[in-house]
């Protein structure tokens, strides 16, 4: 019997993500066809996103690290690159966000 509804209550998951997952796809796509204007800075934004990621791969060094037991991980340089690209894609947006906080902040206080 546990079995069951273990087996039920994953199968339920695995449905509601998939609905979620389409609904994220379907309604900012509704949102669009509805407001092009609008939607036009949306693509902006995305296609800034895709920029970064893109410079960040090609920065990101596909460069094997050696250490005693690196082998047991199995990485590649396809993989090493990926990893890189990531970790350069996160500091990126992240020193953007603290910028933006900052001149969101410092505007503030230099209005008053």
């Amino acid at each position: 019997m546990s079995d069951f509804l273990i087996n039920a209550g994953l199968i339920l998951t695995y449905i509601m993500i998939g609905v979620a997952a389409l609904a994220a796809v379907i309604y900012p796509l509704m949102f669009l066809a509805k407001n092009p204007s609008k939607g036009k800075t949306a693509l902006m934004g995305v296609g800034g996103l895709l920029l970064i990621a893109v410079v960040s791969y090609i920065i990101a060094s596909g460069d094997l690290m050696t250490f005693p037991g690196s082998e047991k991980f199995g990485m590649t340089e396809a993989s090493t690159k990926r990893v890189g690209m990531g970790l350069i894609t996160f500091y990126i947006l992240s020193i953007g966000a603290i910028l933006a906080v900052l001149y969101a902040e410092l505007g503030k206080l230099f209005k008053k």
